[in-house]
């Protein structure tokens, strides 16, 4: 018979995510910024110059929280915020120097969890897992929009 504890894979995805969350706050922390701020500085350095719509689409995070966080980094100084030229509605996001400069930083740091999570698999058994991880998260969603009204 199966441990059920042992089991769940929700558990354990929970019990990541919590120690990822310790681990990040300490190493932004030395950077001045939190764990709800960095993922938008590593997009955006991939994506430079990209509506607030489409940064909250990327990160799959609603767009009131992704406009209280650019207002952060902004005054922090390490985004601008723009106009669309071609659509007044639209805000353009960019990544100031000092945005820039914090880059890989936060990549390295980023690699560090990575590397201690996929410490003993190889290549091709980190990308199969990463693969299984994205299915699992597109089968829940997509159960969720269904059963939610």
């Amino acid at each position: 018979m199966r441990n059920r504890d042992r089991m769940s894979i929700g558990k354990w995805i929970s019990a990541l995510y919590r120690e990822f969350q310790i681990y990040i706050n300490n190493e932004m922390k030395e950077l001045g910024i939190c764990s709800s701020e960095y993922i938008y500085l590593v997009t955006l350095g991939e994506k430079e110059g990209v509506n607030m719509k489409t940064l909250s689409d990327e990160l799959m995070i609603d767009r009131a929280e992704t406009s209280r966080i650019m207002k952060k980094l902004e005054q922090k100084g390490l985004v601008v915020r723009e106009p669309c030229v071609s659509d007044k509605r639209a805000v353009i996001v960019r990544l100031t120097d000092r945005g820039r400069e914090l880059q890989p930083l936060i990549l390295e740091k980023l690699d560090v969890w990575t590397d201690l999570l996929s410490y003993g698999m190889c290549e091709k058994e980190t990308e199969g897992f990463i693969d299984r991880l994205e299915g699992m998260y597109s089968r829940c969603k997509n159960y969720l929009k269904k059963e939610m009204p």
